[in-house]
């Protein structure tokens, strides 16, 4: 006797399959991320990055949202590389910009979307309207926010690793002990190996959110509001945060909608998903407070909302 039908085992097969998509897709870059983070923390100064930055708090702001023309970053691997950031005395508002414009502001990503929609005006779309989110944002965050806003509660990881480093330089001061190269790569490993394992089990957990999404969310019912100016881009925006799926990927996936879905929900579709998706709320959530969360989700909601909604009047 069978315990579940021939539909049943294909939906459990699909779930399957888009879970362990989503993961893998996602793995190498939360390892790279993680890899990135224990570097900044190990070799990169807080005085340096002091020097690097402008003074001037408009200027460092776009500054850090054009970053990712330098450094393009997958929006899987942010959260690790932004809370290394702002340990270092990098300003929340500059970290904010990087966070929210390096997955959609660089060359990969320009390209993916140009060659998907065969179009250079979406993609120039996609990449204005992420720029001018992600200062704005970083903006208000500046004026609302004046501390770190990250957790007070670290990991035991941090907390002993932080001793170590301490102890190492008060302990040691008398024969003048200095970290040595080899020293630093074996921090570096140990680093990230403790904060790919920190991070991954909320990788893990936005995934099956993800999977299940995709799974029981029909395609038909997306498509009976495609056509609606508004209420399309909340859909879409909605299809984005719950699929979860990479900025280097989902100009293809909208791409798949562009006969039944307006302009302006497939630009939203692809600029609110890599700012906003349930692996990067929960990965967020664990690192900074949650007054800081809702603020940034409800701001760049609004300003995704309305930008892409005035792209399609214009």
């Amino acid at each position: 006797m069978e315990i579940f039908d021939l539909n049943t085992w294909q939906v459990i097969l699909n779930f399957k399959t888009i879970f362990l998509g989503i993961i893998i897709e996602a793995l190498p870059f939360i390892l790279i991320s993680v890899i990135v983070s224990s570097v900044l923390h190990n070799f990169v100064s807080e005085e340096l990055i002091q020097r690097v930055l402008p003074k001037d708090k408009m200027s460092s702001i776009v500054l850090s949202c054009l970053f990712g023309m330098i450094f393009p970053a997958c929006d899987c691997g942010m959260v690790p590389i932004v809370r290394r950031l702002v340990k270092k005395g990098v300003p929340l508002y500059c970290a904010v910009a990087f966070m929210l414009s390096a997955p959609i502001i660089n060359p990969v990503v320009a390209t993916a979307t140009a060659f998907a929609f065969n179009s250079i005006g979406i993609a120039a779309a996609r990449l204005g309207i992420a720029f001018l989110i992600a200062y704005i944002t970083s903006a208000l965050v500046s004026e609302v926010f004046t501390g770190t806003e990250l957790k007070d509660v670290q990991s035991t990881h941090d907390h002993n690793h932080d001793h170590d480093h301490d102890c190492c330089c008060v302990c040691h001061s008398h024969t003048e002990h200095k970290i040595t190269l080899r020293e630093k790569f074996l921090n570096v490993l140990d680093d990230a190996c403790s904060e790919f394992f920190e991070m991954g089990k909320y990788l893990i957990i936005g995934s099956f959110l993800g999977a299940v999404a995709q799974t029981f969310i029909p395609r038909a019912s997306l498509l009976t509001v495609g056509h609606e100016p508004f209420l399309s881009i909340i859909v879409m925006m909605f299809f984005a945060f719950s699929i979860s799926v990479c900025s280097t990927a989902d100009a293809f996936i909208a791409s798949s909608f562009n006969t039944s879905f307006t302009t302006g929900a497939l630009v939203a579709f692809m600029v609110f998903g890599p700012m906003i998706d349930i692996k990067n709320i929960l990965m967020l959530s664990h690192a900074f407070r949650l007054r800081f969360v809702v603020f940034l989700v409800v701001i760049v909601s609004l300003l995704c909302a309305m930008g892409t909604y005035l792209f399609i009047n214009i």
